[in-house]
């Protein structure tokens, strides 16, 4: 007797346009990321032939163009976007047959922002990513010539023809990548010198000195502090951390270091490219007029601009109580472990204090802890506003480990029966071992410090 057997045939899923598409688009994303620029230009316009309608089919037009993004990539990543700088390395003029010279070329940006002073500080604070952006041609728009490159590379009206970048071609760069802080370093192949700022710098070849002065410049918003005129039309000097357009030493963006008599401070007239009616703290030695170091003004303004985008804290378990929350955490016998990861600067450590503060000191039906209890969902710090003090004496000295790491460890003995706020901060007090200054002396909007509390219940 003979039984029939039950074959059952597995049959894939059958796949629509759309995900088709989608797999086709990741396909030649990857190929960029690996390098395979001919590759990966070829499979977007395979993808924009056959699946125009979709929505990967209608970016693979984009792409497909002879002047587009092609993908991007990691070459530096210290850490989550989210509590990063993330700095973007685009390429204008390189063709297909050049573009593996850009790649080259943006991994040898990081290691020169790794040896400038200030930037090595807080080298951990940094990411760095290559944007790979195709051109049609090799060349920069001026003189009556006109070529079809990525970012609309053009000559500016200056006396040397600095070369300037069309802002709007990189927001659309900008636009296809998943992580970004609108924060891009621009490397015009056949351009000179450099301008910069609005978080945009442009760089003519690859001068290593240009590229830290332009990313003063975009990243820190700073001034130039040397006074040879470049262009014709200058107008009025503007204000800068480290430009002024008077010499009051009140009214001075760096009045606060002279009044507290820094020897290496003072007010110089010569700045902003102008002889006369711009002043600057220095006389000599600054980034931002021809050396190799930051001075302490521009230094100021730059740690400053890296926490406007950097919290103190990286990570904490467990996750912050909301400020208004009803349901506060029990400590019981088994005890809680409140885990803090601060970043880490290269050569000195944040200071994290610890408090258990009484329900009666801030009851959590009023306002909770102080602003900032609870992480910013904003990049911008400066929007959460200082902190309020807290006077009361910390709880107990908790010491950190070599990798940031802070742990408070409560028990229910510890306390008695009650609600209460478990406050940690952290702040970076900018001294370094050996220097006999901060390398901030104001911060108004408390970007240096940060909090996270919870709520507990002792029953």
């Amino acid at each position: 007797m003979f039984r029939a057997a039950l074959l059952i045939v597995l049959l894939p899923t059958a796949q629509g346009p759309e995900d088709e598409a989608r797999a086709a688009l990741e396909k030649a994303e990857d190929a960029s990321r690996a390098g395979k620029f001919s590759e990966a230009k070829a499979a977007y316009e395979r993808l924009a032939k056959k699946l125009p309608g979709t929505e990967a089919g209608k970016i693979a037009l984009r792409r497909a163009t002879p002047s587009a993004y092609l993908g991007w990539d990691w070459i530096i990543e210290h850490g989550p976007s989210s509590n990063r700088v993330d700095v973007v390395l685009m390429g204008d003029g390189y063709e297909l047959d050049h573009m593996k010279a850009f790649t080259k070329l943006a991994a040898d940006i990081p290691p020169l922002f790794e040896r400038q002073t200030t930037f090595r500080e807080y080298w951990n604070y940094l990411n760095f990513l290559r944007c790979d952006l195709l051109s049609g041609d090799s060349g920069v728009d001026g003189f009556g010539r006109e070529y079809d490159t990525a970012l609309n590379a053009s000559t500016g009206e200056t006396y040397a023809g600095h070369v300037v970048i069309d802002r709007a071609r990189v927001q659309a760069m900008f636009a296809e990548m998943p992580e970004h802080d609108s924060l891009a370093i621009c490397f015009v192949k056949n351009g000179v010198l450099g301008t910069g700022g609005g978080g945009i710098a442009t760089i003519g070849g690859r001068e290593a000195t240009t590229t830290v002065h332009e990313w003063g410049h975009a990243f820190g918003a700073l001034g130039d502090e040397y006074d040879t005129a470049q262009s014709a039309h200058q107008g009025a000097p503007g204000r800068a951390a480290n430009v002024s357009d008077t010499e009051d030493p009140e009214k001075v963006p760096w009045a606060h270091w002279l009044r507290a008599k820094h020897p290496g401070v003072g007010i110089y007239e010569g700045a902003a490219a102008r002889p006369k009616g711009a002043w600057r703290p220095t006389s000599t030695g600054c980034t931002m007029a021809n050396s190799e170091r930051f001075c302490v003004v521009c230094q100021e303004a730059l740690v400053l601009r890296i926490y406007m985008y950097v919290d103190p804290i990286d990570t904490c378990t467990p996750p912050p109580t909301p400020i208004r929350s009803k349901d506060p955490l029990v400590l019981g016998e088994a005890g809680l472990t409140f885990d803090v990861n601060v970043m880490r600067p290269a050569s000195h450590a944040l200071e994290v204090t610890w408090w258990v503060l009484p329900e009666a000191r801030f009851p959590s039906t009023g306002s909770g802890s102080t602003p900032g209890a609870r992480a910013s969902t904003s990049k911008d710090r400066r929007r959460r506003g200082a902190l309020v003090p807290i006077t009361d004496v910390p709880f107990r000295p908790v010491r950190g480990d070599n990798d940031g790491k802070h742990s408070l460890e409560l028990k229910g003995s510890d306390l008695d029966p009650g609600r209460y706020l478990v406050v940690c901060r952290a702040k970076d007090t900018t001294k370094l071992r050996g220097e006999k200054w901060p390398w901030v002396l104001a911060d108004p909007d408390g970007l240096l410090e940060s909090e996270r509390a919870w709520w507990i219940v002792v029953k």
